[in-house]
């Protein structure tokens, strides 16, 4: 498979792309603010280990010239994309008085306008494969901290059963709803409130990067789910 993950520099979106690699599959690792030489040190270790094609591009998703600009450079160089995992986004936690309406559309233009411009100029490079969309359990109802992110991870579960419902039969479209992941987004969190939300997971712990990263693999090549959205988050409850 040639597979595209967006927010692939680090994270949950770093761990997906070794998954698809170690597993033979070529990747487009797609990136924004990153350092590129680390980028392009991830692009050496994965192709050398893994004998596969790894493609590196440079790509703010909520601009839509750069989107145009990413699948041009992807044909030329792959022809095709088998597998996109919409993975990219962006968090501002404040209180909800503080939050102006350029802090919040930008939010909402990464996690929810970027993962449709992915979907819109990729599926021009599909004639069959698998969409996945990673949203969050804040789509749900989240914290109040955070209400921008909440909404744009709702609306991509929206987005997600619309993409679906167009694209059937041939290319499949699925949510995954991470709960709590042991992330750097999440390794400066206070230690009590850590302990907080853990008790609130049936687990009794926070999950790890690769767990997604399994679970994207799994939907990507189970040809017989579509339209779903799967949450992982250890039994979350509030």
């Amino acid at each position: 498979m040639n597979v595209l993950v967006t927010g692939a520099s680090r994270g949950i979106g770093k761990a997906i792309a070794l998954k698809f690699a170690s597993l033979k599959h070529n990747v487009v690792v797609v990136y924004n603010k990153s350092d590129y030489r680390e980028i392009d040190e991830f692009r050496n270790y994965l192709e050398n280990k893994y004998n596969i094609t790894c493609l590196v591009v440079k790509c703010d998703v909520s601009l839509e010239n750069e989107v145009i600009n990413l699948f041009n450079e992807i044909k030329i160089k792959l022809g095709y994309l088998d597998c996109i995992v919409n993975n990219a986004g962006i968090c501002k936690d404040e209180e909800i008085d503080s939050k102006t309406a350029d802090s919040f559309m930008e939010v909402i233009k990464v996690n929810l306008l970027g993962t449709f411009l992915i979907c819109k100029y990729g599926i021009k490079l599909m004639n069959k494969g698998s969409i996945i969309n990673i949203s969050s359990n804040n789509a749900f109802g989240g914290f109040i901290e955070s209400v921008d992110y909440d909404a744009s991870k709702a609306g991509v579960i929206a987005l997600t059963h619309d993409f679906a419902k167009f694209l059937a039969p041939n290319i499949r479209v699925n949510c995954i709803c991470p709960g709590w992941i042991n992330t750097d987004m999440n390794k400066d969190i206070f230690s009590e409130f850590k302990k907080q939300e853990e008790e609130k997971i049936l687990l009794k712990k926070f999950g790890e990067v690769e767990d997604i990263a399994d679970t994207v693999y799994f939907l990507a090549t189970n040809k017989y789910i579509n339209n779903a959205v799967v949450k992982v988050d250890g039994g979350y409850e509030n």
